[in-house]
């Protein structure tokens, strides 16, 4: 069973959300075609952008998409998690060429320091003219250090 827990400490200024994505999950995999599943480390990483996914629309509670892309220049050209308001996802790569056996995000997307996040907020209800709301950054640290997971 797929699950979403939200917690808050009384008399301290904590909260959190816990998600577990388990018959989602199995759901998503499943609908691949026999011979075409996902490599292990890119499985890794769209369940995990998956999960991040579902906390952000979980956590702002916004009427539209909410979807998490990571493109760069490795042989995951782009992975996505999308997630609507009523905490539904869907996720996809496309992959082209090798996934190095216990590859991290750098030997996954940024070989070359090219990979990109980009968090797009998609209304629903979109007033003419309106695009949606996207924030883009790299995929390296303050000291311009590869990124080696999601969480970071």
């Amino acid at each position: 069973m797929s699950e979403l827990h939200k917690f808050l400490f009384d008399g301290l200024p904590v909260r959190g959300m816990l998600v577990r994505l388990t018959d989602a999950w199995k759901e998503v995999l499943a609908r691949r075609e026999p011979g075409q599943e996902y490599p292990p480390e890119l499985r890794d990483l769209l369940g995990q952008m998956s999960a991040a996914a579902v906390l952000m629309q979980a956590n702002i509670k916004f009427n539209g998409a909410v979807v998490l892309q990571i493109f760069g220049d490795g042989p995951v050209k782009v992975a996505v998690a999308e997630v609507q308001p009523d905490l539904a996802f869907r996720t996809t790569a496309k992959c082209v060429g090798e996934v190095p056996p216990g590859a991290t995000l750098e030997a996954m997307v940024n070989v070359h320091g090219q990979g990109r996040c980009a968090i797009t907020l998609d209304p629903k209800d979109k007033l003419p003219g309106q695009q949606p709301y996207q924030g883009v950054v790299p995929l390296h640290g303050d000291q311009r250090e590869p990124l080696q997971k999601v969480s970071e």
